[in-house]
């Protein structure tokens, strides 16, 4: 019975994706995976294969629409319910406290984001808490044989996102501390090279690309810096908004079963990994959704703890389970899915600011006004592309083939790439993250049109630079911007051999390039 009620709470997850996630356009990010994925090799600037394998198997499966390259994110979404509440189970929870965990999922702001477009973070939570729970399972059967399972899932993790090595470091310092003698075991050994072997050739590829991923990390972190106190608040505060105000003293409580209580005790471990991690990234000043895979190992603990609270209080459950879902359903699908109709959303959001939801009346129009961060991602793409195909076919027609299109963005790079087929573009070059290793595609750079950039560098790398249009997205509703487009004549240094002075991770050069 209670499975079943776990795997109708998924159905409900899944198909509040597979009914929204056709809304509105892909995201930056996702154009970007796709372009990966028509160029799939063992590594990209800041991230491992996994992604781009994803977005290559949805479109060799099901095509381009925004349906199937959202398809696994919801799958994954749906499984990390069920998966919370046989955490939940497995750790003593009955029947409430199942239910409870799976619907923290179900209702949590970040999850209902996560899970709505294709990302890495789609599937880093799943990776996680199915290593926990197979992590869970050894320390309840003694299952040696389990580390290599546990390995194969680092391994894997390692080839989603780099941030895996956050858990395993957390969960070998952890099983020190409180389960000592699995080291003198061979099968936690022979797991540790499974996960090592399975990583090898993604760092393997760093290593020979220069490793890229630490030059995008500084680059990072050049470009939005914020100040220790800002960073460490973020990381206190985000995570209760992200996942979701109502649930903080269930995974308050989560955190309190594995470290303080008596029946948490043979799983003080999950205390620490998240003790270790949540102190790694505030160390590091990470930012918060970093912490987002380890609330599953809170939410099936604290659920426990709640159900503890609620015993022979039917009301108290039914206000508890009520109270999440008629908010969740209120607020957060409005502000986390792309279910309303942009001006609605616009409505809605101009209550609210756009990168926290805090509340914060907006006194700008809707003629003015811009969707939330999160959704403005998906739009404007192939109104850019657009663009540039009409400053394209105003070159004469014997100039057009020796013609770069060049961005600066790694979102527009991707939108060219896949928007400019239906264009009769060429595809584009860029200098923006993984574009950056493949190349200028033997373009001279004698002209080039820029989608973006800064003139005074452009002016540095070309003896002419002219303002022939610009991007403004008058004609969408939701984002409003200004992006130049340049035309660019007389290189002075060839692009064979300035190629490396192109090199864009945040939209421009950053400082020290």
């Amino acid at each position: 019975m209670a499975n079943n009620i776990l795997w109708l709470l998924a159905l409900i997850k899944l198909m509040l994706h597979f009914l929204t996630n056709g809304q509105y356009g892909y995201s930056d990010d996702e154009l970007y995976y796709m372009a990966c994925g028509n160029r799939l090799d063992w590594g990209y600037t800041e991230f491992p294969p996994l992604v781009a394998v994803v977005a290559h198997i949805s479109r060799s499966l099901m095509g381009d629409s925004l349906f199937s390259i959202r398809f696994f994110p919801a799958i994954a979404g749906a499984l990390l319910v069920v998966l919370t509440g046989l955490m939940a189970r497995e750790l003593g929870g009955g029947r409430f406290a199942q239910f409870l965990a799976a619907l923290l999922i179900v209702t949590s702001p970040y999850f209902l984001t996560a899970h709505t477009t294709l990302t890495m973070n789609a599937l880093e939570p799943l990776i996680w808490t199915l290593c926990a729970y197979l992590v869970l399972l050894f320390l309840k059967y003694h299952q040696s044989k389990l580390w290599l399972l546990i390995g194969l899932l680092i391994g894997i993790g390692l080839l989603n996102k780099f941030s895996m090595v956050f858990f395993a470091f957390s969960l070998g310092v952890g099983l020190w501390l409180t389960q000592r003698q699995v080291f003198s075991k061979k099968w936690i050994w022979f797991g540790g090279v499974i996960a090592i072997v399975l990583a090898m050739p993604t760092l393997i590829w760093q290593a020979q690309h220069g490793w890229p991923f630490l030059e995008h990390q500084k680059a990072a972190n050049l470009y939005d810096k914020k100040s220790s106190f800002e960073a460490i608040a973020a990381l206190l505060v985000q995570p209760i908004l992200m996942m979701h105000p109502l649930a903080a003293p269930i995974w308050l409580a989560g955190l309190y079963f594995y470290l303080l209580s008596k029946e948490g005790k043979p799983y003080r471990l999950f205390g620490w990994i998240f003790v270790m991690t949540y102190g790694l990234f505030l160390l590091l000043q990470g930012k918060s959704y970093y912490l987002a895979p380890l609330y599953p190992l809170l939410f099936g603990a604290g659920a426990i703890v709640a159900e503890c609270w609620t015993k022979n209080q039917r009301l108290l459950k039914t206000a508890l389970l009520g109270v999440l879902v008629v908010s969740t359903t209120i607020i957060m699908i409005p502000m986390t899915l792309p279910v309303l109709p942009m001006e609605t959303l616009l409505q809605f959001s101009s209550y609210y600011s756009k990168d926290d939801f805090l509340p914060e009346r907006s006194n700008t129009t809707l003629a003015t006004q811009e969707a939330p961060v999160y959704f403005k991602n998906m739009l404007g793409w192939e109104d850019s592309v657009a663009q540039i195909s009409k400053v394209y076919y105003q070159l004469p027609a014997t100039e057009q083939p020796q013609t770069a299109i060049l961005s600066w963005e790694y979102g527009n790079a991707g939108a060219i790439d896949f928007y400019g087929s239906r264009y009769g573009l060429p595809k584009g070059i860029s200098g923006a993250h993984a574009f950056y290793f493949w190349g200028h595609q033997n373009y001279s750079g004698e002209q080039v049109i820029s989608l973006g950039g800064d003139r005074s560098y452009l002016q540095q790398l070309f003896h002419q630079v002219e303002q022939v249009d610009t991007v403004t997205h008058a004609g969408v509703v939701g984002i409003k911007s200004n992006i130049p487009i340049y035309l660019c004549k007389g290189i002075k240094i060839p692009f064979n051999q300035s190629w490396p002075k192109f090199k864009a991770y945040f939209g421009h050069p950053y400082e020290g390039k």
